[in-house]
This record gives C-alpha cells, sequence and structure tokens, in this order.
C-alpha cells in the first residue's frame, strides 16, 4: 500500500477503502463495525510483529540485514479458497496478468459487493467454488486464464463437492496439507505453500521459486547448486515457525539490494 493514497480492495465479500498516513492505518467509509475486525484479521494486527521482526533479525547476520530493509512487512490472512486459485493462476505469470485475470473471473462470475454512498464503487466479489465448478474450462479460458484454466476447473470441483475441505488443512501437519494440495492439477510445491503460508497459517512452510533459490544460494551458500527440495529442508531446521515470514523478508532484500542474483547474472 503506498502512503498518502487510498486503496481499494474487496476482502471476504466486502469493499474496504485503506490509507496508510505514518504509522497509522485509516479504513474510509463506506465501512461497517465489523470490517475493523476484517481488517485486523487480514494485516494480522492483533500479532507482536515487532516480537516476529525481533526473532528474525536475531537468526543470523543475513536476516539482521534483510528485516530492517522491509520493516512492517506483514503476511496479509487471505481467505483459502481465493488464495488457492489466485496462486494456480499465478504459474509462470506476472502479478499484472494475474490481477487481470481474477478481476476478469470476478466479473464474469463474482456476486456483487454491497454497498452505497459516494465512497462506494461498483465491485464484484471471487466467485464461490460451486459457481467455477459449474463453468467450462474454455470459459475460464476466455478470461486470459491459458493452460491455467484446467487447474481452476478441478481445484473448483474439488472444493464445490467437499472432497477438498480447505479448512481442515489447518488442524493437518505442514506435509500433510502440502500433500493434499499438491494432488490438484496445477499445484506443485511452491504454489501449496504459498497457500499454506498467505491463507492457512502454516508459517513453517517456506515457498521456493527460482527467485528465492537464487536469493538463498547467494545469501547463505555462496552460490552453489542446491535443489528446492535442500533449500526447504534448510529453512525448516534454520527459520522453523518463522520459514514463511523469513522468506518475505529474504525476498525483499534480495530485489532490493541484488536484484543482478535473481536474474540470474
Amino acid at each position: 500500500m503506498r502512503r498518502g493514497e487510498v486503496e481499494e480492495g474487496i476482502v471476504a465479500g466486502r469493499l474496504l477503502r485503506l490509507e496508510q498516513r505514518g504509522a497509522e492505518l485509516i479504513l474510509h467509509p463506506p465501512a461497517e463495525h465489523e470490517d475493523v475486525k476484517l481488517v485486523v484479521d487480514y494485516f494480522r494486527l492483533a500479532q507482536s510483529h515487532s516480537a516476529i521482526e525481533a526473532a528474525l533479525e536475531a537468526l543470523d547476520d543475513v536476516m539482521a540485514k534483510a528485516v530492517p530493509v522491509s520493516r512492517g512487512l506483514r503476511l496479509v490472512a487471505q481467505e483459502p479458497w481465493e488464495c488457492l486459485i489466485s496462486y494456480i493462476l499465478s504459474a509462470n505469470n506476472s502479478v499484472q496478468q494475474i490481477s487481470r485475470v481474477i478481476e476478469s473471473i470476478c466479473d464474469a462470475w463474482g456476486p456483487p459487493v454491497e454497498g452505497e454512498g459516494a465512497n462506494f464503487t461498483a465491485r464484484k466479489a471471487f466467485p464461490e467454488p460451486a459457481v467455477l465448478a459449474a463453468t467450462e474450462e474454455c470459459d475460464i479460458r476466455s478470461c486470459k486464464a491459458g493452460f491455467r484454466a484446467r487447474g481452476v476447473c478441478e481445484a473448483a470441483r474439488e472444493v464445490a463437492s467437499g472432497n477438498l475441505v480447505l479448512e481442515e488443512l489447518r488442524r493437518a501437519s505442514v506435509d500433510e496439507a502440502r500433500a493434499r494440495l499438491i494432488e490438484l492439477h496445477g499445484v506443485g510445491n511452491k504454489i501449496a505453500d504459498c497457500v499454506l503460508v498467505f491463507s492457512l497459517d502454516k508459517f513453517e512452510a517456506f515457498p521456493v521459486d527460482v527467485w528465492i533459490e537464487r536469493a538463498v544460494r547467494h545469501l547463505y551458500f555462496d552460490g552453489e547448486p542446491m535443489s528446492h527440495a535442500h533449500i526447504r529442508e534448510f529453512a525448516a531446521e534454520h527459520f522453523g515457525s518463522l520459514a514463511g515470514y523469513a522468506q518475505e523478508y529474504l525476498f525483499n532484500y534480495a530485489r532490493m539490494h541484488i536484484p543482478e542474483v535473481l536474474r540470474g547474472h
């Protein structure tokens, strides 16, 4: 969120208008009392974020540099269903294109967001699983989802039928939850771990893609080749229950201070 600008977004079917002023987060109208709790939960404002950052900084010299660069960085608590589909759509895709595809899917099948008043913008929320389960793959492709459309349709059918109850994964171990998610078409370890971290409170997961692989190899192993599986094992042992947080700080630090490493140069 850019400071001094009002940003709009839909969370749990509610339109939120937020602005950051210094250390304050302002919730603008239209807003109701329950929206305050929604914001607190979504940004995990009830957590002791300073304690998390202090624990990360104390781990090693790398984190002692990485955390101050992105102090205040937060892991949002996304709704698991929307998070799953968003990350299926992320495969070999840019952030801008992912946003456009999600917006198209919402426009086509999402329920209207309720609201009124001068500050209300007509928007649509994310479709329910049963709605997407009833669509054809070609319809999802028409939203520019490409090859990812099959994964979207199959995940929707699994969730809508009750074969996959995402909330139950909170009670499973991280390995069990990951294994269940990667049974879905289009979901590998990285996408599964993103869903676990960003929507199911499995902060011991450590999503690994080519970018974080390069960052970890450079920052911790002098550039030595390492498999993604080895990096996940290292993260689980070294960062423990804060691995998901560490991943975010490491990536942002590498993006800002060693971009040539991320580009593979």
